[in-house]
C-alpha cells in the first residue's frame, strides 16, 4: 500500500505540471479525487489493512493527498495567468455539444431482491404472491395462532374497518408477515413444491432506527417427503453465503414460531468481529439473521396435508435488516426515504 502511494504521488505530480489546459488539470483531479478515483479508491481499502500498517498508510496517505491537491491549486492557477491573453482567439462551438446522459441504478432493495430469488430459482424455487389485504384467519388463526393466543402480542397488526364491506370488525387487515402465503400455497399447488415469497408486510410501529411500519419480508415454503432441519441449515447456508461471502458460517438457534415445530433463529458468524464478540453481536459473536422451521403438523392440515406423510419448511427474514448489516446502515428508514443522496452510495452487486 505504501508503495502504490508513492507510485500514485510521483505519477500524478508528473501530469498535473506537464497539463496545459484547466480541462486537462479537471481530468486529473477527478482521475485522484472523484467517486472512482486512485485516492478515494485507496481509502476504501482501509478496513482490510492489518492496525500496524493502518497506522503507517493513514499519514501517508494524508501528506500523498495534500501534497496532490496543493499541486493541483498551484498548476491552476499558472495556466490561468498564462491563459487570459488568449481568450481573444478562442471560439466556442455550441452546435455540435452534446449533454451528457445521467445513468442510474435500481433501489438497493430491488436488486438486493432480485439477487436473493435468483439464488433459489436455482434450487427450483417458484414465485408466490398473497394479498398485502387479508383476513384474520390466513394471517393467524390457521396458522395455528386462534383468537386470543399470547403470540399475537409479537405482531402489532394494522386491522381495516371493513363492516361497510359486510365483513365482521376484527377480521380484515393488512398482512403482518409474509406466512400469510403458507395454507393458500398448500391448498393450490400439488405435493411437492417449492415457493418462495416476496413483499410488503405492515405492523403498527413507533417509528426509530430499528422499526417500520412498511417493510418487505422473504420467505420460503417447501413441503415434501423426508425433509427435516438439515435441509432448512443447507438452504440457509445457501441464502446467507450468496449474501456475505463463502466465509459466511451458518448455526440454527431454539426459537418459538407458533406456525413452526420445532423453531429455530438462524444466525451468522459477525460480520463486523468474525466471531471475536462486539458491540453489535452483543459479545457472542453471533448475529440473528433469519427465522425457520419445520411447518407446523396443525398448519399442514389446515392446508390439506397430511403431517404423516409429508413434512415442510418455513424459512424467512427481512431483507431491510440484512442490508442494515451488510452495509453497515445504522436507520432503516433510509431505505424508504427517497433520500437519493443516501441511497446512492449503497449499489448492490447482482
Amino acid at each position: 500500500m505504501e508503495e502504490k502511494l508513492i507510485l500514485i504521488l510521483k505519477d500524478y505530480q508528473q501530469k498535473i505540471t506537464s497539463a496545459s489546459t484547466l480541462k486537462g488539470l479537471d481530468s486529473l483531479f477527478l482521475a485522484l479525487f472523484g467517486k472512482n478515483g486512485e485516492i478515494t479508491q485507496a481509502t476504501k481499502e482501509f478496513p482490510k489493512l492489518a492496525k500496524e500498517e493502518l497506522r503507517v498508510v493513514a499519514p501517508l496517505l494524508a501528506r500523498v493527498k495534500a501534497g496532490l491537491e496543493e499541486a493541483v491549486t498551484k498548476r491552476r492557477e499558472e495556466i490561468r495567468e498564462g491563459g487570459y491573453q488568449k481568450l481573444t482567439g478562442e471560439k466556442l462551438d455550441l452546435g455540435s455539444a452534446e449533454l451528457p446522459k445521467d445513468k442510474g441504478h435500481l433501489h438497493v432493495i430491488t436488486t438486493f431482491e432480485e439477487k436473493t430469488v435468483s439464488l433459489f430459482q436455482n434450487l427450483g424455487f417458484q414465485r408466490y404472491d398473497a394479498p398485502h389485504i387479508d383476513s384474520d384467519d390466513f394471517n393467524f388463526g390457521l396458522l395455528n395462532i386462534p383468537e386470543d393466543h399470547p403470540a399475537r402480542d409479537l405482531w402489532d397488526t394494522l386491522y381495516l374497518d371493513s363492516e361497510k364491506f359486510g365483513i365482521e370488525p376484527g377480521k380484515l387487515l393488512l398482512r403482518t408477515h409474509t406466512s400469510n402465503s403458507q395454507v393458500r400455497i398448500m391448498r393450490e399447488h400439488k405435493i411437492p413444491f417449492r415457493m418462495m415469497v416476496l413483499g410488503r408486510c405492515f405492523r403498527y410501529e413507533n417509528l426509530d432506527a430499528r422499526h417500520e411500519h412498511t417493510f418487505e419480508q422473504f420467505e420460503i415454503v417447501y413441503v415434501d417427503k423426508g425433509l427435516s432441519m438439515a435441509n432448512l441449515q443447507y438452504l440457509s447456508e445457501h441464502l446467507l453465503k450468496g449474501i456475505f461471502g463463502e466465509e459466511m458460517k451458518v448455526r440454527m438457534t431454539p426459537g418459538y414460531y407458533p406456525f413452526v415445530e420445532p423453531g429455530a433463529g438462524v444466525d451468522g458468524l459477525c460480520i463486523f468481529c468474525k466471531g471475536k464478540g462486539c458491540k453489535v453481536c452483543g459479545g457472542v459473536g453471533w448475529l440473528e439473521l433469519a427465522g425457520a422451521g419445520m411447518i407446523h403438523p396443525t398448519v399442514l392440515k389446515n392446508g390439506g396435508i397430511d403431517p404423516k406423510i409429508y413434512s415442510g419448511i418455513a424459512w424467512g427474514f427481512g431483507p431491510f435488516r440484512m442490508l442494515m448489516l451488510k452495509y453497515g446502515i445504522n436507520d432503516i428508514r433510509t431505505f424508504l426515504s427517497g433520500n437519493l443522496k443516501e441511497l446512492l452510495k449503497y449499489e448492490e452487486e447482482k
